[in-house]
C-alpha cells in the first residue's frame, strides 16, 4: 500500500524511490510500473534492499529513453548481468549508472568487461565499496581497452592493488583527453571549411577562344598570383586561428587541471573523513570490547557471589543439620541418662519402700504388743504399779533406741536420693543452657551471613548501574557514528553531483565564469560541511575529556590537532573567499 502511494506520487521524468524496502514482490510492482510508464528517464533506487532477482525484473522494464540509473546501497550481486545485457543493446542510451555498495564480486566483472567492449553510450560508472579485488580489476582494465566513451569510473575501496588502480585511472584520463581533442579538431575543421572557398574556374566560351595565347597566359599568371596571395593570407589567418585555439586549449587544460585538483582535494577530504570514521569505529570497537569485558567481569563476579552465597547457604544448612543432630543427640543422651538413673535408683527406692513397709508392719506389731502390754500392765497395776512403771520405761527406751537407728538410716538414704535428683536436674538445666547458647550463636551467624549477602547484592547493583551508564555512553557513540555516516553519505552524494554537473557542463559548453562560480559554490559547501563535521568531533572530544577529567593524553592530542586544523582551514577559507570575490567581482 505504501509502495503504491509512492509510485502514484512520482512525476516524470524522475522516478525516486530511495530508502524503500523492496522485496521480490515490490520489485515486480516497480517493474510493472516502469513498463506502463516509459516517460521516466532518471531512475533512483538508493537503499531499497533490492536483491539480484528483483533487479533483473526492474532492468527488463527500463525504457530505452532512460539516461541515469542510481541503485547504490543494495544487494544486487549477480543481478548485474541483466543490466549488462541492457547496456549491450544499441537501442538503450544509459549515460550514468551508480552501483555503489552492491556486493559485486570479481566474477561479475567478466560480464561488465563484455559490456564495456560493446557499449557506446555509457559515460559514468560508479562501482565503489564492492568486492571486485585484483581479478575483477583485470577484467575492468581489459574492458576499458576496448572502450573510448567512458569518462568516469570509480573503483575505490575494492581491495584493488595500486598498480591496477593507476592503470584504470590512466585509461579513463586517455578517454577524457581524446574526447577533448576530438571536439577541438571538429571546431578547427569547421572553421577551415568556412575560410577556404573553392576557386571558381572561368568557363571557356567562344569569346575567350579568340584571345591570343599570350593574353591568356598573362591573365593566368595574374590569376595565379592573386590566388597565391589569397592562399598566403588565408594561411596567416589559419596560423593565427591555430595559435588562438592552442591558447584556448591550454586555458581549458589549466582549467581542467584546476578542477581535477579541486576534485582530488574533495576526494582527499572525503578520504580523511573515511579515515576519521575508521578511527571512530576503532574507538567504538574498543569501547564495545571494554563493555564486553566489563560484562564478563560482572558475570564472573555475579557468579562468584552466587557461588559464595550457595556455599554459605550450604554452610548454614550444614550448621543447622549439625545443630539439629547435636540437639537430638543431647536429647537422646539425656533420655538415656534419666532412664539409667531411673533404672539404677528404682530398685533402691523399691528396697527402701519395702523396708519402710516392713518397718511400718513392725511398728504396727509393736503398737499391738504395746497395747497388749498396756492391757497387761493395767491388769497388773493395782498390785505392781511401781514395778510396771519401771519395766515400761525400760522397755520404751530399748524399743526407741532399737528403731531410732533404722529411722535415721532411712532418712539419710532419702536425703541422698533427693541430692541425686537435684544433680540430675542441674545437669538437665546446663544442657538446656548449652542448647539455648547454640541457638543464639546460630542466629547471630545467620544474621551475619544475611548482612554479607545484602552487601554483595548492593555491590552487584552498583556494578549493574555502572554497566547501564556505559551502555548509555555506547548508545550515544553509536548515534554519533550514525550521524557521521549520514554526513559522509551526503558528502559522497555532493561529490557525485559535482562530477555529474561537470560532465553535463562539458557537454553543454557552459562558459568559464559560470563553471568557476558553480565549482567554487560546490567547494565552499563541501568545505563548510567538512568544518561542521570536524567541529562536531571537537565537541565530542571535549565531552569525552570532561567525562575522563582530562587524563587521556591521546584524546587531548587529537583535540589540539583538530583545533589547529580547523583554525587553519577557517583562515584559508576567508582568504580564498576574498580572493574569489575580487576575481569574480
Amino acid at each position: 500500500m505504501k509502495l503504491q502511494k509512492a509510485l502514484e506520487s512520482q512525476k516524470a521524468p524522475n522516478l525516486i524511490l530511495s530508502d524503500q524496502i523492496l522485496n521480490e514482490e515490490g520489485c515486480q510492482i516497480v517493474a510493472q510500473f516502469l513498463a506502463q510508464n516509459t516517460q521516466f528517464i532518471n531512475i533512483e533506487l538508493r537503499g531499497c534492499n533490492i536483491n539480484g532477482r528483483g533487479f533483473e525484473r526492474i532492468c527488463r522494464s527500463i525504457s530505452p529513453d532512460a539516461r541515469t540509473l542510481i541503485a547504490e546501497w543494495n544487494a544486487i550481486g549477480g543481478g548485474i548481468s541483466a543490466l549488462c545485457d541492457l547496456l549491450m543493446n544499441p537501442s538503450y542510451q544509459l549515460q550514468l549508472v551508480d552501483l555503489k555498495n552492491n556486493r559485486i564480486q570479481a566474477d561479475h566483472c567478466a560480464r561488465i568487461c563484455q559490456m564495456l567492449k560493446q557499449n557506446t553510450s555509457l559515460q559514468s560508472l560508479n562501482l565503489k565499496w564492492n568486492e571486485i579485488g585484483e581479478k575483477g580489476a583485470q577484467y575492468l582494465l581489459e574492458g576499458l581497452n576496448g572502450n573510448r566513451n567512458l569518462k568516469f569510473l570509480d573503483v575505490s575501496c575494492n581491495k584493488i592493488p595500486e598498480g591496477l588502480a593507476t592503470q584504470i585511472r590512466e585509461r579513463i584520463e586517455q578517454n577524457r583527453s581524446s574526447d577533448l581533442m576530438a571536439k577541438n579538431s571538429t571546431g578547427i575543421k569547421e572553421s577551415q571549411r568556412n575560410v577556404y572557398q573553392p576557386v571558381k574556374t572561368i568557363p571557356k566560351t567562344a569569346a575567350t577562344t579568340n584571345i591570343p595565347d599570350r593574353a591568356i597566359k598573362k591573365n593566368d599568371a595574374i590569376r595565379v598570383a592573386q590566388l597565391k596571395e589569397q592562399i598566403d593570407q588565408e594561411l596567416r589567418q589559419n596560423r593565427l586561428m591555430n595559435e588562438e585555439l592552442t591558447n584556448r586549449m591550454n586555458a581549458l587544460r589549466q582549467e581542467i587541471l584546476s578542477k581535477e585538483q579541486a576534485v582530488s582535494m574533495a576526494k582527499r577530504h572525503f578520504e580523511e573523513e573515511v579515515t576519521r570514521k575508521s578511527i571512530i569505529e576503532a574507538e567504538y570497537t574498543q569501547v564495545k570490547r571494554q563493555f564486553d569485558e566489563l560484562g564478563k567481569a560482572s558475570d564472573y563476579r555475579q557468579q562468584e557471589v552466587m557461588n559464595e552465597y550457595v556455599a554459605k547457604n550450604k554452610h548454614v544448612l550444614a550448621l543447622e543439620n549439625e545443630y539439629m543432630h547435636e540437639l537430638s543427640q543431647i536429647r537422646h543422651d539425656n533420655k538415656l541418662q534419666i532412664d539409667q538413673i531411673n533404672a539404677n535408683w528404682q530398685p533402691r527406692l523399691d528396697g527402701i519402700q519395702s523396708k519402710f513397709n516392713s518397718l511400718m508392719k513392725a511398728n504396727d506389731q509393736y503398737n499391738q504388743q504395746l497395747l497388749r502390754m498396756k492391757e497387761f500392765f493395767l491388769k497388773m497395776r493395782l498390785d505392781h504399779d511401781e514395778n510396771v512403771k519401771a519395766v515400761e520405761g525400760r522397755l520404751l527406751i530399748e524399743e526407741k533406741a532399737k528403731y531410732n537407728h533404722q529411722i535415721e538410716l532411712l532418712k539419710k538414704r532419702e536425703m541422698e536420693t533427693q541430692q541425686t535428683l537435684k544433680r540430675a536436674e542441674n545437669e538437665s538445666q546446663s544442657i538446656q543452657d548449652d542448647m539455648q547458647r547454640l541457638e543464639t550463636n546460630l542466629t547471630r551467624d545467620r544474621q551475619l551471613i544475611e548482612e554479607q549477602i545484602q552487601q554483595e547484592r548492593e555491590k552487584v547493583h552498583q556494578t549493574h548501574l555502572q554497566i547501564s551508564k556505559r551502555s548509555i555512553k555506547q548508545e550515544k557513540l553509536i548515534n554519533n557514528n550514525i550521524v557521521l555516516d549520514h554526513h559522509i553519505d551526503n558528502l559522497i552524494k555532493k561529490i557525485d553531483e559535482t562530477f555529474f554537473i561537470l560532465n553535463i557542463q562539458k557537454d553543454r559548453g557552459m562558459d568559464d565564469i559560470q563553471q568557476r562560480r558553480l565549482l567554487q559554490e560546490r567547494q565552499y559547501a563541501l568545505h563548510k560541511t567538512n568544518l561542521q563535521l570536524q567541529h562536531q568531533r571537537i565537541l565530542e572530544l571535549e565531552r569525552l575529556m570532561s567525562n575522563q577529567e582530562g587524563n587521556n593524553i591521546k584524546l587531548r592530542a587529537e583535540y589540539e590537532k583538530l583545533c589547529h586544523i580547523v583554525q587553519g582551514k577557517v583562515q584559508n577559507a576567508v582568504i580564498e573567499t576574498c580572493r574569489l570575490n575580487l576575481q569574480l567581482g
